[in-house]
């Protein structure tokens, strides 16, 4: 877990969002993580928003605690149903779902895909289940959230701080895991902790730009290329 709370750097993110924002990554932690995903922040979450019950469905198997975060192993969110109560609008991130379904060369479980709310967790829940048991594990570079609901970036300045100061933690934390290959999700990540990542994982990390940044057919799918040869090289 954390050893600091790190100070929110977006107006409206609550401090405690950072903890409950690792806590739903460690519940989704494989016993030996294979290929370490680093990613940009978790999305802001005010503390209204922690507040918010989740209503899960009976049975789903989604390990985690209980409370409400942006961030993609939340099973609420970008699902609007599990949260009704939720304050701000919960478009989710299907970028991601994207990438990881692309890990598995398969379909992302979207909407879309599949209608059905219960059958789309149980899916969701099964990709992620699948992907844990293949040691492949997604956190974020920075403790604080760099992004928001509805576009909201961070400065430049503020956003290479939140990174470096996310570092502390991850400094110790992540060089222990010993992953095979480190895939950054993020060229402003990659560029700012490069003396970093170069120290804590010499000749074993790569950068990609953020599945958003990948605009067009070519991009997207050179970008899902690049994660499925990671995961196929470094997760079987």
């Amino acid at each position: 877990m954390l050893a600091f709370t790190p100070t929110p750097v977006l107006p409206g993110d609550a401090s405690a969002a950072a903890l409950a924002a690792e806590a739903w990554r460690q519940a989704w932690k494989p016993p030996r993580v294979r290929l370490l995903l680093l990613a940009e922040s978790h999305m802001a979450t005010s503390a209204a928003e922690l507040a918010c019950r989740l209503r899960l469905p009976a049975g789903l198997d989604w390990p985690g605690p209980e409370g409400f975060v942006r961030h993609i192993y939340c099973p609420a969110y970008g699902e609007p149903g599990l949260v009704p109560d939720l304050p701000v609008a919960n478009a989710g991130t299907g970028q991601f779902w994207r990438l990881f379904a692309a890990i598995e060369g398969n379909p992302p479980p979207t909407r879309a895909a599949i209608p059905d709310l219960a059958a789309r967790l149980a899916a969701k829940a099964a990709l992620l289940h699948r992907l844990k048991a293949r040691g492949i594990w997604l956190t974020d570079a920075s403790l604080a959230a760099v992004a928001g609901p509805g576009g909201v970036r961070v400065a430049p300045r503020p956003y290479a701080a939140a990174l470096r100061e996310g570092w502390r933690h991850h400094g110790l934390d992540l060089p222990r895991l010993d992953p095979a290959h480190v895939l950054v999700i993020g060229l402003g990540v990659a560029r700012i902790l490069r003396g970093q990542l170069d120290a804590a994982f010499p000749g074993r990390w790569q950068a990609v730009p953020q599945p958003m940044g990948a605009r067009g057919l070519a991009p997207t799918a050179a970008l899902h290329a690049t994660l499925a040869e990671a995961a196929r090289r470094h997760a079987d």
